[in-house]
């Protein structure tokens, strides 16, 4: 298939062919016919100063409808009436050229040109013979008020002529320039139903310009072209659409399977940095706990040594009972005192124990006591009883003292030693004071093991494993003291009567508390020995809680990355997804090219040529048989004033022929 295309090499030819020769001279032979060639005369500006229409007829009674203000003919001679709304004659001549001059003619386009002088808007009168820096605004729109159509269906082309004598870095966008001896040509094409607006800029010295010529004429193009090579082209652009079309769809798919990837990525990434964040959290209060355990260990250590002295000296105390124990008198009161206390002391060290797995909560000499007086019922708490061993230490040594006062009136008798009554009550007054001593020791020993605990206890801030097994020997030892000590109790209950049985259980007491205090000894060992290796421990914790906070921060750089990743993604698939969308709207649209090319390439052609209607009189609608309609606009140029000569004319008779040339000569030069 054959469709007529766009060539603007065609056209310009067209065009300039139209500009050079007059139809006035190209129109076939047709009687029945007109042809209508309209010149128009303007100013420097394109302000319409006259219009003048040729009409070209064949021989015969003719009738051109037309309100001219004057009309005559050119190439025949005979009578013209001008009816006003018409003009009527005969003629046997072949053609017949009339020329009708119309007043207020509207033409089909609004045309002006504008000049600006170094940036100044300048008259044509005022602008021939300046220097400087020129500028032309060319503008062409449509003139609505014209009531044909030419607008749509006439091609324009304008030509400016500049002297490059007198113009300079001439630039003109939208025009063709070409060399004309001396000068510039400009030449704008402009086609139908299309305007312009440009410029021209040249630098100027002494300036002056010939006139401004514009033609228009009716396109009448019937090209043919085998589009096959097209028809080829776009074939091959179906076939890589529906390919491309394709592929974005498969773009896109892979494109959402990384995202839903990616997605789960960032959302582990996340997962692990919450988790190494609570990690390093954890760790850090691990490490914090370490160096407070490590300090309360030292503390500890330090205070072994107390704690083992007052062990030790509790359990001289209780050998020099056992030696020395021969005779005491102690009220039931008093042995009710030691044996509460010792229970008391026994309830503290099993609540020192249970506290001990909650060691930093609990443990304390404070606790120790609250401790006493819960296992008492509250009757009895460990200031009652160190207050009530002083209490106790107080009466036994008024017992001494007043002993001592007996004995020192026995032995103030003079032959007391030889008096068998006064020996014996010497001997047995110096047993009771070296009992109730002993009782005393017992007592103070008490009250140190008290001290040695409350001392132990202040200075213990943090356990460890063997801290527990510490307390758990010292539980079980005393346990047995405090069964020895209620034994004491029973046993003591009647000291002056039973002594055997008292130094019995004394002995039992002794034996019971050396356990006591070797226990004592392997827990002080035990918590030099974990305080002694307890740094690698603290260093463990410090070089632990270095590396969490590498991994939190190595974390947090893979949160970062993943949700940048997961971003880009995202982004990447609403490219996708536009890039699948544009393809299957990109082969949608060319699957049915071939029509659509040949629309556009008529569409093309059509707004190139205007309609393809019969044309239409400028003069007057009432005349229906017009062949042809060319217009010819030409402005004034723009000269210096010339100084006026006095000449002599002759008188000459002008002819038919001088009038036709002398009528072209001024439109054509």
């Amino acid at each position: 298939m054959k469709k007529p295309i766009k060539y603007t090499s065609v056209i310009l030819a067209v065009l300039m062919t139209a500009g050079c020769i007059p139809t006035a001279f190209a129109a076939e032979e047709n009687n029945a016919a007109k042809e209508e060639v309209v010149y128009v005369n303007t100013d420097a500006n394109a302000n319409v100063d006259e219009v003048n229409v040729v009409n070209i007829y064949g021989k015969g009674d003719i009738t051109d409808y037309g309100k001219y203000t004057d009309a005559k003919l050119l190439n025949v001679t005979g009578k013209i009436k001008n009816n006003g709304d018409s003009v009527s004659f005969k003629s046997d001549s072949d053609k017949i050229y009339f020329q009708g001059t119309l007043e207020n003619a509207e033409l089909p386009w609004n045309i002006s040109i504008t000049y600006y002088l170094d940036g100044k808007e300048i008259t044509p009168e005022k602008l021939a013979g300046k220097s400087g820096k020129l500028k032309i605004k060319f503008k062409i729109t449509q003139n609505k008020r014209c009531k044909e159509n030419f607008y749509a269906d006439y091609a324009l082309q304008a030509t400016f002529s500049l002297d490059t004598k007198q113009c300079s870095n001439i630039k003109a966008d939208k025009a063709t320039i070409a060399n004309v001896g001396s000068s510039k040509q400009l030449s704008y094409t402009i086609l139908p139903d299309k305007g312009i607006d440009t410029e021209i800029t040249a630098d100027v010295k002494d300036f002056e310009m010939n006139a401004v010529s514009i033609n228009a004429v009716k396109l009448n193009l019937d090209i043919q072209v085998d589009d096959s090579e097209l028809t080829e082209m776009i074939d091959k652009i179906n076939d890589a659409s529906d390919k491309l079309n394709s592929g974005a769809k498969s773009v896109d798919s892979g494109a959402n399977k990384i995202k839903s990837g990616s997605s789960e990525l960032s959302s582990g990434s996340q997962s692990l940095n919450s988790g190494a964040e609570q990690l390093d959290s954890g760790i850090s209060s691990l490490s914090s706990g370490a160096v407070a355990l490590q300090s309360g260990l030292d503390t500890l250590t330090q205070k072994s040594t107390d704690l083992n002295n007052g062990s030790s000296e509790f359990l001289s105390a209780l050998k020099q009972v056992n030696s020395a124990l021969s005779d005491v008198s102690m009220s039931t009161e008093d042995l009710k005192k030691l044996t509460d206390s010792s229970s008391a002391i026994k309830n503290g060290i099993t609540d020192l124990y249970n506290g001990a797995l909650n060691l930093q909560a609990n443990l304390g000499y404070e606790q120790y006591k609250a401790a006493v007086r819960n296992a008492s019922g509250g009757v009895l708490d460990v200031d009652s009883v160190l207050l009530g061993n002083q209490t106790a230490i107080s009466s036994l040594q008024s017992q001494i003292e007043s002993l001592n006062t007996s004995l020192n009136q026995i032995t103030s008798v003079s032959g007391w030693e030889s008096d068998p009554q006064l020996s014996a009550q010497a001997s047995q007054i110096q047993s009771q004071i070296e009992s109730l001593s002993n009782v005393i020791n017992l007592l103070s020993g008490n009250s140190a093991v008290i001290g040695g605990t409350e001392t132990y206890l202040n200075s213990l801030q943090s356990g460890t494993s063997e801290l527990v097994s510490g307390l758990e020997n010292l539980k079980n030892n005393y346990e047995k003291f405090d069964s020895e000590i209620s034994a004491l109790a029973d046993k003591l209950s009647d000291l002056s009567v039973n002594m055997t049985k008292l130094q019995s259980a004394v002995q039992s007491l002794v034996t019971a508390y050396e356990q006591l205090d070797g226990g004592t000894s392997e827990y002080t060992s035990g918590v030099a020995t974990v305080a002694a290796n307890y740094d690698k421990i603290v260093s463990g914790t410090k070089e632990l809680s270095s590396g969490s906070k590498n991994l939190v921060s190595g974390t947090e750089s893979l949160k970062s990355g993943s949700s940048t990743l997961y971003n880009g993604i995202s982004s990447l698939c609403d490219g996708t997804a536009e890039l699948s969308d544009g393809t299957k709207e990109f082969y949608e649209q060319t699957s049915d090219a071939h029509s659509t090319a040949d629309e556009k390439i008529d569409e093309i052609l059509s707004s190139i040529k205007g309609s393809d209607g019969k044309p239409y009189s400028f003069v007057s609608a009432k005349n229906t048989n017009v062949s042809s309609v060319q217009f010819v606009i030409k402005t004034d140029a723009i000269e210096k004033p010339e100084e006026k000569k006095v000449e002599t004319k002759e008188t000459k008779e002008t002819s038919f022929w001088d009038k036709l040339v002398n009528l072209f000569t001024g439109f054509f030069g």
